[in-house]
Parts: structure tokens; C-alpha cells; sequence
């Protein structure tokens, strides 16, 4: 069978179920992608060609049995490279960790797998998942699909990469401070960061754990919920979501926009007013005069902790990788201590808001992609940093296009409300 791409998982499920298509075809065909995109997108640090082919067959005989693992069974995947594989290397896309190859799977790893997943392979990043920009000087530039002079966002950038030119159905990422919805907003895709310790972060290289989460990249939201379902066992996602109460946040939703950025923003919560939500304004101080140096002061003393033992031979790390290492070096565990009962009270604060609403709407990022060659700016997080300080999950979503580049709409829930947002990310994008 000549494989259309794109497909969704779903679509791709019945035809591996009815005998139209197998699972080793449906990988075959990823790999021709990779093959011929990846040179020019660079998204994959790894590609586990022969694994993926052999699991492919597996899962194949297996169906063969009637025997179903569900939904993922025999569904080609990515993994984001500081993800423990075991007997695969896991670089964090640092140049020290080029030969590291763990013994055992990470947590996510062994659910997906369960759950009848195939790994491609094993996806580019920046340096420790250290920035936003998805550039890596040890394992080259990862590609915006859009515009390859562009940012893809980080640090999943090869996951997003990779989702957005269909070299997969779906894959996983992380996000301490954006790494799944800077790169969903800059490379047009669908990404869920869940509830913060709600997915198990065992084997994931740490670079904050008071904020890492394990999150879905995918085209549809449908294909993230099937993930989610994998993942976590929730499958309440199809219920109806008419008749949520979604706020907008007075001085913040808007504030320091593009323009562009701003008209789809405004157009996607028209279309959800019209579709039977109930948008209301509200205010709350702390998003309006959110700062982000509580948040660094956790990150990087927790950053510098992770990477202790490497430290001293600090030649080995990028530029923003010593960076932050330095600055976490100065922050006292008294400093640390501190920002952490900050952060707690900040915390019930901001929780008030979901006594008035069912989920607040913002932008993802205030622009499109910048140039790769663009300096950073923290400015490109300031939708997202609250709701990762918060620990509460977000989902980015596309919702139009500014110069040939997509622009993300966040949609953020409380603790545990995963189903909640899934349901009106979907509902806005039918």
C-alpha cells in the first residue's frame, strides 16, 4: 500500500486492524522520510532503524494473535534524546554524553512500549534542554519545517521537528520552562505539558525536577489525548466541553503582543465564544506582575545540583550550559529554601483563579519564530514560565499563521485537569 502521509493514529489504527496496512510497511515509510528529510531538518540524533523495524514485526505477529495492546499498537513515535533508552544512547544533546548509553528504560519508555509503541528514534535538543532556541553546537541546528532559518523552539526541538514534517505519528518531549509549547507555538504542532508530577520523570535527565515534566507532541489533539491515554490511563477526553467558563487575564493576555499574534488570539476565542464558551475577563496580580527570578533561582541551584559531578571540568558545556551552571553554583540552599516557600504561597494565589473559571486563555509565545541567528529573549516565556512555576498543565494548540509561521493559542487548567483542556483544545480546533 502507498502510504498518504499525513495520517492520524487513529486513522492509521483501523487500517493496521483491518489487514489494509501493516505495521513494518507503515515504519518503512517514516524511515524513507527520515532518511530524506533529515539532512536538512536534523531533528534525530539517533535514528534505530533496525529496532524499530524488528518491534514493527513483533507487533504485526502479535495482531496476527489478536493479541491488541491498544490504541499506540504499532504506532511509529519519537523519544526526546534525554529520555533513558536502554541499550540505545542517550545523549541530552551534550558532547560529553556522545557514548552514554543507559542500561535501563525510563519509566515513560517502558509504558509506551507496553502500550505498543515503535521508536524511531531518539531526537535532537539543545544542550542539557538548557534553552528555547534549538540550536546545539555538538550535534548541529535543528530546522524550523516552515522556514529553516527559523527557530523551532526548544528545547524539543527535534520532537516538534519531526511531528510538524510528519517523520512520525506523534512523540515525547519535555518541559521544565517551555521545551514542549515554545516548540509546539514555533513549529505548528499540538503540545501538552501535563500536571507537574503526574507522569513520572524516572530516567529523564534532570534539569529541574521542581518543574520537568514528561509531555505529547502530535498533529490533532486527538492523537495527543491517545497518548495522554497510554500515559495515564484517562480516557474521559470525548466528553463534550460546551458551556466551560474560559478567562482572559486583564493587562496580561494581550499585553506585549505582536500584532498578528494578538488578531489570532482574538480570532480563536471569538470561534470559542461561537461555539458556546463562556469567555470572561479576569484579573489576577499574579500573573500581571509575574517574575521570573523565583523560578531561575529554583532552576538553575537545581540545575547546578544535576550536573555537580560534571562541573568542574565546565569546558566540556556550551556557553548556556556554564551559564547557568555558574549562576546555580551562587544560589545558596538558604536562597533555594526560600524561593521554594515563595513559590508555594504564590502557588495558592494563582489557584484562586479556577474558582472562577474552568481554564484561562493566553497566547503561547507573543511572536512567531525568530531568526535562529536572534539573540534569546526571556520575553518569548512569559505565558509560559508562570504556568510551569504553577505546575499546572497547558496545552498548546495552533490557531493561524503570521508570514508563513504558525502562532500557538495556551490553553491552561488546573491541577489534575488535563481531560478539561484536551476537551476545549479540541472543541476549538473542529
Amino acid at each position: 500500500m502507498q502510504l498518504q502521509t499525513p495520517l492520524t493514529i487513529t486513522e492509521v489504527g483501523q487500517q493496521i486492524r483491518s489487514g489494509v496496512l501493516t505495521s513494518e510497511n507503515l515504519v518503512k515509510h517514516y524511515l524513507e522520510r527520515i532518511k530524506n528529510l533529515n539532512p536538512t531538518l536534523n531533528a534525530f540524533i539517533t535514528v534505530t532503524e533496525q529496532q524499530a523495524m524488528a518491534t514493527a514485526a513483533m507487533l504485526d505477529a502479535e495482531l496476527t494473535t489478536l493479541k491488541d495492546r491498544g490504541r499506540l499498537h504499532g504506532i511509529p513515535i519519537v523519544i526526546k534524546d534525554n529520555i533513558d533508552t536502554a541499550g540505545i544512547r542517550t545523549t541530552v544533546g551534550a558532547e560529553n554524553f556522545s557514548d552514554r548509553v543507559p542500561s535501563t528504560d525510563a519509566t515513560i519508555m517502558q509504558q509506551l512500549q507496553a502500550a505498543g509503541a515503535v521508536i524511531l528514534g531518539k531526537t535532537n535538543l539543545t544542550e542539557f534542554a538548557a534553552d528555547i532556541s534549538g540550536r546545539n553546537q555538538f550535534y548541529g541546528d535543528i530546522r524550523n519545517v516552515w522556514n529553516h532559518d527559523c527557530s523551532p523552539g526548544g528545547s524539543s526541538s527535534g520532537t516538534a521537528t519531526a511531528v510538524a514534517a510528519h517523520l512520525c505519528l506523534g512523540g515525547i518531549g519535555t518541559d521544565t520552562g517551555g521545551s514542549i509549547r515554545v516548540p509546539a507555538s514555533w513549529s505548528g504542532v499540538v503540545g501538552l505539558r501535563p500536571t507537574h508530577g503526574l507522569v513520572s520523570t524516572q530516567g529523564v535527565f534532570p534539569r529541574s525536577p521542581s518543574f520537568d515534566t514528561v509531555g505529547i507532541m502530535a498533529n490533532t489533539v486527538e492523537d495527543v489525548a491517545i497518548f495522554w491515554e497510554a500515559m495515564n490511563g484517562d480516557t474521559i477526553y470525548p466528553v463534550s466541553a460546551n458551556g466551560s467558563r474560559l478567562g482572559v487575564v486583564q493587562n496580561y493576555t494581550y499585553r506585549g503582543v505582536d500584532a498578528a499574534v494578538a488578531k489570532a488570539i482574538y480570532g480563536a476565542i471569538s470561534h470559542l465564544r461561537e461555539l458556546g464558551f463562556e469567555v470572561v475577563t479576569i484579573e489576577s496580580s499574579f500573573l500581571e506582575h509575574f517574575h521570573s527570578a523565583i523560578y531561575f533561582q529554583i532552576a538553575q541551584y537545581e540545575f547546578y545540583q544535576a550536573l555537580q559531578q560534571y562541573a568542574a571540568n565546565h569546558e566540556v558545556f556550551g556557553a548556556k550550559v556554564r551559564s547557568d551552571l555558574l549562576q546555580g553554583m551562587n544560589i545558596s540552599a538558604t536562597t533555594y529554601a526560600q524561593a521554594q516557600d515563595i513559590r508555594r504561597q504564590q502557588i495558592a494565589e494563582f489557584k484562586q483563579l479556577f474558582t472562577q473559571v474552568d481554564a484561562i486563555l493566553t497566547p503561547t509565545t507573543p511572536t512567531v519564530a525568530p531568526l535562529m541567528t536572534a539573540p534569546a529573549s526571556e520575553l518569548n516565556r512569559r505565558f509560559i514560565l508562570p504556568f510551569s512555576f504553577a505546575g499546572v498543565p497547558s496545552i498548546s494548540i495552533p490557531c493561524g499563521w503570521s508570514d508563513g509561521l504558525p502562532i500557538g493559542l495556551q490553553i491552561i487548567g488546573n491541577h489534575f485537569a488535563e481531560a478539561v483542556i484536551l476537551r476545549i483544545a479540541a472543541t476549538c480546533l473542529t
